[in-house]
């Protein structure tokens, strides 16, 4: 092989080491802020009816302090769409809009609107902690269950973070993750890095979803036994470990128990979430 045959080979292979290591990493700086919008279309089934619902929820993200162990950040929603129907109602709102605020979906939303929530990362992209406050509890219900495929508790991916494992991987390499309790939710993602390009990673996944235990709606207490599937796929930027966009499908199905009755429940749910560096 000729010199400079081979110096192009080992140019070659040294970039492709480069961006093997280099998608491998979450290095953020102090004070970095996005804005995410997340857009959740579900098609639900429940005791043989059908309700459809789309909700998009724009936030802003802000990398407060970086520490030993990981990353604080604040999540604060600044506004929330929904747009619905299902058993004979259409539902329509609009946080931005005073009226819809007075109406009863803004008093369950008007004290998670301009909130602020810290949360606690670590190294990996893995929520260690929330500090929870009346604000950030309030509300929920049934939009809390179905945020299974998105919702953010501890031990759950960060998501506007690469998920990453403990050894070094390369386009084409797999990976399995396991996190969360069926209490918040158990996911069981097997995440391949599927290439690098330029300064963007992307990843796919597949994986398994469950959630099992109570929650409260409208004064009452409710069961849940759900599990589902999901796939999906995100992309990042490579040099920061920071999303770019996300999108999933699950499908989801178990049963809902109401002062001692039963009631199945299905449900198809498409998620797909964009950032944007502020």
């Amino acid at each position: 092989m000729k010199k400079g045959s081979r110096l192009v080979v080992l140019s070659l292979a040294f970039s492709i080491v480069l961006m093997t290591v280099h998608a491998q990493k979450i290095a953020l700086k102090k004070g970095q802020k996005l804005e995410t919008v997340a857009t959740t279309k579900m098609t639900m089934e429940v005791m043989g009816q059908n309700v459809d619902n789309q909700s998009t929820a724009t936030s802003s993200v802000v990398l407060k302090d970086i520490t030993d162990s990981g990353y604080i950040f604040s999540n604060t929603l600044n506004r929330m769409t929904v747009k619905g129907n299902g058993m004979g109602q259409d539902v329509s709102f609009d946080s931005d809009k005073k009226e819809d605020m007075d109406g009863q979906m803004g008093q369950v939303l008007k004290e998670k609107i301009g909130a602020e929530q810290e949360i606690k990362v670590d190294k990996s992209g893995k929520v260690s902690g929330i500090a929870e406050n009346d604000s950030s509890k309030a509300g929920g219900g049934m939009a809390d269950m179905m945020s299974m495929t998105g919702t953010l508790a501890k031990g759950q991916p960060y998501p506007v973070l690469i998920q990453l494992p403990s050894k070094n991987i390369k386009p084409g390499d797999t990976w399995t993750d396991s996190s969360g309790t069926p209490a918040t939710v158990k996911t069981i993602m097997v995440y391949t890095l599927k290439s690098l390009s330029g300064d963007s990673a992307l990843v796919t996944f597949t994986g398994t979803i469950a959630k099992n235990g109570t929650l409260q709606q409208n004064g009452m207490e409710i069961q849940m036994d759900m599990t589902g599937t999901t796939t999906g796929q995100s992309s990042y930027e490579s040099s920061t470990g920071l999303l770019k966009r996300s999108s999933s499908m699950s499908d989801i199905s178990g049963s809902l128990g109401v002062m001692g009755q039963n009631a199945p429940i299905s449900a198809k749910v498409n998620t797909e979430m964009v950032a944007r560096k502020l």
